[in-house]
């Protein structure tokens, strides 16, 4: 059995590799910004720097996606052998600053050191939609877009608090390690499971290529260019478009100033700090496989309304009630259940931006959505130390900013159609223009 025809392995797959993504992300976003603001008492400005080297590498899905289209063996699979150099390369990266002597000395270098891992985290990523746009039925794409994020968020998480744990403990070398080894064993997933029955397994492997109606390993960049052209078109793409490069920039707004606010305001330490991002992750992984299912169900706009719609009335809540930020029970519920408001608008935008997404270029249009979203996170984990050190806003107030502009995109909402996508799609078939690569395959 292969990808395309088992969905416990597609499951097992996606899951294994969304997890991955999230465990960069809580360790270095999490555990070891949390670490420097408790131990080494860094800047708001210096948070905020890290958190964008983190997101920043997420602006070369645009190159990646491309690359990806383009050039494979496809004896292996058109995404697979993607997945297993970039899963090597993370793991690469991180046993690299090894050996470097003080870490946390120099803050500049540790953030271009978090900026090569993501590099290559980012386009694992890509590969890994790629992967999913290629032999996810339709009708699974709702759910599975919820578990896979319930797993990345999961991954998320078990870093944060469990490598908070280590740092403390052991320290920060022995962190990395551990993170290391963690994806060195997940890359065992991509290395066993194949995409279609017949092909390859490992390049000595006997196999060949399998499905689409175009088996070589190179494509011209020029076609890919020409469909993403035809594909952002429409009104409905355009306006999501612009939905994505906003959707989230208040997250990376709330990723700064919770930090800073909390650790340095209200005397929370790392650990702490970290236990309360892993007790989110339970209603967030509840959330994401709701929301999933409910977005397949009540439609995918509908869920990303209400998602974005509650994250930033949450914000906006918390900013509402400064005297109550002492109050342990009132904090503790704004960390916990935030994460999962999120979670239900993210899933519902990542769900839809995969329906919307046509034409041979697919996958680059999809890594597209999530590159502008990736961006907008960036720019609000930059922005918030602007805010908060340059423009002396007070923290009450960037939470009132999150609020403010995570409510603000959903007005762009209505313009969505996804009727008009698939007539467009339609009418390409009906002349001859092909918008899916083999329509017999039924794991395209």
């Amino acid at each position: 059995m292969a990808l395309a025809d088992s969905r416990w392995q597609r499951v097992t797959m996606l899951c294994a590799l969304y997890f991955a993504q999230g465990l960069p992300w809580g360790f270095m976003v999490t555990a070891v910004v949390a670490y420097l603001i408790d131990d080494h008492g860094i800047s708001p400005n210096d948070v905020a720097y890290l958190s964008t080297m983190v997101m920043l590498p997420w602006s070369f899905k645009l190159v990646w996606a491309p690359l990806i289209d383009c050039l494979t063996i496809r004896s292996m699979g058109r995404r697979r052998v993607w997945i297993i150099g970039a899963q090597l390369m993370m793991a690469a990266s991180l046993i690299a600053i090894l050996g470097v002597d003080d870490l946390t000395g120099d803050i500049t270098q540790l953030g271009w050191f978090f900026f090569v891992h993501n590099c290559f985290v980012s386009l694992q990523d890509v590969a890994t939609d790629a992967l999913a746009v290629d032999v996810l039925p339709p009708h699974e794409q709702g759910t599975m877009n919820g578990l896979m994020w319930s797993f990345k968020l999961f991954g998320k998480a078990s870093a944060g608090y469990v490598m908070a744990e280590v740092i403390s403990a052991w320290g920060l070398t022995a962190s990395i390690g551990v993170m290391a080894a963690s994806i060195l064993v997940i890359m065992l997933f991509p290395l066993f499971f194949i995409e279609r029955l017949g092909e390859k397994r490992f390049p000595w492997s006997r196999g060949h290529a399998v499905g689409f109606a175009s088996r070589t390993s190179v494509r011209n960049p020029v076609s890919v260019i020409v469909d993403l052209f035809r594909a952002f078109s429409l009104t409905s793409t355009l306006a999501l478009l612009v939905f994505a490069t906003f959707c989230v920039f208040g997250w990376g707004v709330i990723e700064v100033v919770t930090r800073t606010a909390f650790i340095t305001e209200l005397g929370w330490d790392d650990v702490e700090f970290g236990r309360v991002t892993f007790y989110s992750a339970l209603p967030a992984l509840v959330c994401s496989v709701g929301g999933g299912f409910l977005a397949d169900r009540l439609g995918r706009r509908t869920i990303i309304a209400v998602g974005f719609l509650l994250y930033g009335l949450m914000h906006m809540t918390f900013a509402s009630f400064p005297e109550l930020w002492s109050n342990e029970a009132f904090a503790w519920s704004y960390l916990v259940f935030n994460p999962g408001a999120l979670v239900i608008g993210t899933i519902g935008f990542t769900a839809l931006s995969m329906k919307v997404s046509w034409t041979r270029a697919a996958a680059s249009m999809f890594t597209i959505y999530m590159t502008l979203s990736n961006l907008g996170h960036a720019a609000g984990n930059k922005v918030t130390g602007w805010l908060l050190e340059e423009c002396a806003l007070s923290s009450q107030q960037v939470f009132w900013v999150a609020g403010v502009v995570t409510v603000a995109p959903v007005v762009l909402l209505p313009l969505v159609n996804t009727a008009q996508v698939d007539s467009a799609r339609e009418r390409l078939e009906r002349v001859g223009v092909d918008g899916v690569e083999d329509p017999g395959d039924p794991g395209a």
